[in-house]
């Protein structure tokens, strides 16, 4: 996600989301901390934390992100290296994975087309 970040983090049109995946330790202090450490300097990269049962509810049904089943308890986990892109409407326009060049190359080549198509 950071070179992704770095080749749009001027432009404001472009918000990333980050969600924790472990909100019993991931204070917003410690987001904040994380941030920093990783050169987030603009205001359209967040961080996330919260309820756990609520944000896997988020990844598994809204951004579908993972498919595993879950209650969100202490023995749930959720990790995915995928991102997923989410046009203005809410739509979701792909899912791509993180961990593959090849996929976050693709990620920023369809964002581009999102940017020209909002124009």
């Amino acid at each position: 996600m950071q070179s992704v970040y770095e080749k749009f983090k001027d432009n404001n049109q472009i918000a990333f989301v980050s969600y924790t995946v472990n909100p019993a330790n991931d204070t917003a202090e410690v987001l904040k901390e994380y941030a920093s450490k990783h050169g987030v300097t603009t205001n359209n990269w967040i961080f996330l934390t919260g309820d756990k049962k609520q944000i896997y509810d988020l990844a598994r049904k809204s951004y579908l992100v993972d498919a595993s089943e879950g209650n969100g308890d202490d023995e749930d986990f959720v990790h995915t290296q995928n991102f997923a892109l989410v046009d203005k409407k809410k739509r979701i326009r792909g899912y791509y994975d993180g961990t593959n060049p090849q996929d976050v190359q693709k990620l920023i080549a369809e964002i581009n087309i999102l940017l020209q198509e909002a124009n």
